[in-house]
């Protein structure tokens, strides 16, 4: 006996809903907001994107250092150093394309269209 049009619909909604759900997911992830840099954010993140492509591990500590003592000159909260201590905790795990990467499009991300 052959299964019926319920018992063979029920698998097909099961995909629809997860392919609704993925397109859901990457309409998010394209149309989210860009991540704010201050001046200084801003600057450290483009010496961060040359230090990456060099992949300088002087240069990554010299980056940190800035990063602290901008953290510690700045009474508000800036939400440019946690873009820019991720990036850095990418290039110090040693995924210094993905650092670079994210450095770029943190950038770009500051352009107005």
């Amino acid at each position: 006996m052959g299964t019926s049009k319920s018992e063979t619909s029920l698998p097909r909604l099961g995909l629809g809903m997860v392919a609704v759900a993925m397109v859901a997911a990457g309409l998010w992830w394209w149309m989210r907001p860009p991540a704010p840099l201050s001046e200084n954010g801003y600057d450290l993140t483009i010496a961060l994107y040359r230090v990456c492509n060099q992949r300088s591990d002087e240069g990554l500590e010299r980056i940190e250092q800035l990063l602290d003592e901008s953290r510690a000159a700045t009474a508000a909260v800036d939400p440019s150093h946690g873009i820019v201590a991720a990036i850095v905790a990418k290039a110090k795990a040693g995924d210094w394309e993905a650092a670079a990467r994210a450095s770029r499009q943190a950038l770009e991300d500051q352009v107005k269209r």
